[in-house]
């Protein structure tokens, strides 16, 4: 199979990688919904990754273990999320609650763009791709720079 498709990793494409490699990486949190990523034989054009079609919503972390209209069990501890240390290995702290998560969100001691996991995922994917959490990161924590 052909390498035509390429993904963005802070504003700079990287790839080529086949249709396959490009599922594995959404089905293993690595390429997000809204992820920019381009199929060079579509021409040029980049897009989120949800609006390809060839990626359907199951494959995303993000999307798994959703529920349109579900209540959030908010007291449940069951997140895992991957904090940067600098000059070592990321670090995994939790288990977090929905709600702890919230107020880390809020107090700004955890960024949108952190990676979380909870049982049931096929991957990690960042706190601003899921439901649970969009309540509260504001559109200023997103304009800030990707870390």
């Amino acid at each position: 199979m052909k390498k035509t498709w390429y993904r963005s990793v802070n504003l700079k494409p990287m790839g080529p990688f086949t249709l396959e490699e490009m599922r594995a990486l959404v089905h293993a949190g690595e390429v997000g919904p809204q992820a920019l990523i381009c199929d060079e034989s579509q021409g040029d054009h980049w897009r989120a990754a949800s609006e390809w079609g060839v990626f359907e919503a199951s494959l995303f972390p993000a999307e798994q273990m959703y529920i349109p209209g579900q209540e959030f069990d908010g007291t449940v501890r069951e997140w895992v999320v991957l904090v940067e240390q600098e000059g070592a290995p990321a670090l995994q702290e939790g288990p977090f609650s929905i709600s702890d998560i919230l107020a880390k969100l809020q107090a700004g001691t955890l960024s949108p763009y952190q990676y979380a996991w909870k049982a049931g995922l096929s991957g990690w994917c960042q706190l601003k791709d899921r439901p649970e959490f969009y309540s509260s990161i504001s559109s200023k924590q997103l304009s800030l720079a990707h870390p």
